[in-house]
């Protein structure tokens, strides 16, 4: 009974620890290499736990390679974008301004009605208020509703609402994301001309967001907005 109480506590401590270390999207979301790294590791934890002929040893070496092997996985995308899509998905447009993408529903594999459950736990039940519905990489739909459907500002007392779009990350970490400039209908030749109007460098630039209409927030390393 002792030595099942500690080997217990041992896979606790540990685990408590891989998952700290893997940080707070392993707990918040789950992707694809999150997944998997949870249900390895549910396995592995279970093991020297229920048979005390297996030495501890053997669930601890395993849980720090898969941990290791998740950091890793999680910080290669950051420098390598390219390799983002072999660890992760991407988000995927679902609706955009009130009409239903049917080839990406299709290649997310989601039906009519699962589409709009989404939307109603959106609090929206009518498709042509929605300007975008986005399938996320957690799994989860956000929806952005048409500008006539938002929440009245000040700002927009007397003015008709214009459609802007949504934002897309065309910089990260000094990093261009080519997939973004190309939902936003953009060329690396306008990415390069907004950079030199602000006599800013690519690595000097910590994110760069842009809507379908060229507005553009720029921050920098120093967490200047530009």
């Amino acid at each position: 009974m002792i030595t099942i109480f500690i080997r217990t506590l041992i896979i606790y401590f540990l685990l408590i620890l891989a998952m700290r270390m893997m940080g707070k999207r392993q707990i918040g979301q789950l992707e694809i290499t999150d997944l998997v790294s949870t249900l390895l590791l549910s396995e592995i934890a279970t093991l020297p736990i229920e048979n005390q002929d297996i030495p501890v040893i053997y669930a601890i070496i395993p849980i720090i390679i898969i941990m290791t092997a998740e950091i890793v996985s999680a910080a290669l995308p950051t420098k390598f974008p390219r390799l983002k899509n072999l660890f992760s998905t991407r988000p995927e447009t679902l609706v955009k301004m009130g009409a239903p993408d049917l080839n990406a529903l299709k290649t997310a594999r989601m039906t009519a009605d699962e589409l709009m459950v989404a939307l109603r736990k959106n609090g929206i039940s009518d498709i042509d208020e929605v300007g975008y519905a986005i399938l996320e990489q957690d799994g989860s739909v956000s929806v952005l509703p048409r500008a006539e459907q938002r929440p009245a500002t000040a700002a927009d007392v007397g003015k008709s609402p214009q459609e802007n779009g949504m934002f897309h990350i065309m910089i990260d970490g000094g990093k261009i994301n080519q997939h973004s400039l190309d939902a936003a209908g953009q060329s690396r030749a306008w990415l390069e001309r907004q950079l030199i109007s602000r006599n800013l460098k690519l690595h000097e630039v910590a994110i760069m967001l842009s809507d379908e209409n060229g507005d553009v927030r720029i921050f920098t390393s120093e967490g200047e907005k530009k």
